[in-house]
């Protein structure tokens, strides 16, 4: 089972990364403020997430999420480069083509969150079922 303090941090990367989503989709996209939100998001990654004691999940559990976050550092580090493209590309075709690797980053990213999440999910509705 993850630790309320996991559960939350991941709720709150994945809403972080769902606004992200929503401003690198919108028709006049701004890259360097969506690098700017994109750097925050990868900052609260860092210090709140990876930075937590892992000593509190199961181990069962502890190396998948261990795996899911080494894959989410991955991908931020690709977000970023596929920001630093966007913000160099000056043809219409390559600014969509950029914005649609960054939105298929994204959605990388929020599916490896919600596979933490998931995680969470099944472990509490197992006790749930067998409390019942």
């Amino acid at each position: 089972m993850l630790p309320d303090l996991y559960y939350q941090c991941y709720q709150k990367l994945s809403e972080l990364l769902k606004g992200i989503q929503q401003a690198a989709t919108a028709p006049e996209v701004n890259p360097p403020r969506l690098r700017q939100n994109v750097l925050a998001a990868q900052q609260y990654f860092q210090q709140q997430i990876a930075s937590l004691d892992s000593q509190d999940i199961d181990p069962a559990v502890e190396s998948r999420v261990r795996s899911l976050q080494t894959e989410i550092s991955k991908q931020f580090n690709l977000l970023i480069m596929d920001v630093t493209f966007l913000q160099a590309a000056r043809q219409p075709q390559t600014l969509q083509t950029r914005q649609q690797q960054i939105t298929q980053r994204l959605q990388t990213l929020l599916s490896y969150c919600e596979a933490i999440l998931s995680l969470d999910k099944v472990d509490k509705g197992d006790k749930g079922d067998k409390g019942d």
